[in-house]
């Protein structure tokens, strides 16, 4: 019998957060991959999504953070290490 999971079966108590973080170094951004330094984009953010011991966190860019934020699908195609 076909069983459908839901994300509460799946991700047990999963917190998220998107914020500014100042970062001083060249990095790419996670969805477009457009190099910049986080410090000096205002508009750049942090998304961490933990659940338990597992923890995802990708760097978009201001231009990508304003898409995602206003709806449109994002791919992220790599992962920070703050």
């Amino acid at each position: 019998m076909w069983r459908q999971n839901s994300y509460t079966s799946e991700m047990v108590n999963p917190t998220v957060s998107v914020r500014h973080v100042k970062i001083d170094r060249d990095e790419p951004c996670g969805i477009c991959g457009a190099s910049f330094v986080p410090s000096e984009d205002s508009g750049s953010k942090v998304l961490m999504i933990k659940t338990g011991d597992d923890e995802f966190t990708a760097l978009m860019c201001g231009g990508c953070y304003s898409k995602w934020s206003h709806g449109a699908t994002a791919t992220f195609r790599r992962t920070i290490t703050l």
